[in-house]
């Protein structure tokens, strides 16, 4: 199949679209596990020694139970 020489901007603008959509999930995770990170290194001494609350249960930890 011969490679399409123009494309129009808007196929262009609708492939960035769609993988920004199949990004999404994963881009959320990570920037949940790096707002944790910065959470937790402004929290006080001693609240970090009392370990996790019990609100804090992770629903979306499919990229943790692969190791990741």
């Amino acid at each position: 199949m011969p490679k399409r020489s123009v494309e129009s901007p808007f196929q262009a603008l609708e492939e960035e679209a769609y993988h920004a959509f199949r990004e999404w999930p994963l881009w959320l995770v990570l920037r949940e596990r790096e707002l944790d990170a910065h959470l937790k290194a402004q929290r006080p001494a001693e609240a970090q020694k009392s370990g996790p609350t019990p609100e804090k249960h992770d629903s979306h930890s499919t990229l943790d139970e692969k190791g990741n």
